[in-house]
């Protein structure tokens, strides 16, 4: 538990010197919000795929009923760090941002 609060704080300081640059604040920020979208995405990728396997190890005859949702769910899940990024790039080169 401590470690998770460690990277908890150091992930919330990490964009602190990103502020101290006026020009280039938004182009920092765009790049750890893109990659925490990522980092988040992979984590629960790892989660959706570890789950499936363990629904067929228990069961494997619903393997054809829930191959499907796995692929639904981890194409969903892969959406959202693609949309950040589209973001994050539209703050660098100055649309949003």
């Amino acid at each position: 538990m401590k470690l998770k609060n460690a990277v908890i704080i150091f992930l919330a300081l990490l964009p602190l010197p990103a502020f101290a640059q006026e020009a280039g604040a938004n182009i920092g920020l765009a790049a750890i919000g893109g990659g925490l979208a990522g980092l988040g995405a992979a984590v629960g990728i790892g989660i959706l795929a570890g789950r499936f396997l363990e629904a067929i190890a228990r069961q494997p005859e619903l393997e054809a009923k829930l191959k499907p949702n796995f692929f639904l769910g981890a194409g969903l899940t892969d959406a959202v760090p693609i949309i950040a990024l589209v973001f994050a790039m539209l703050v660098m080169l100055g649309v949003l941002g």
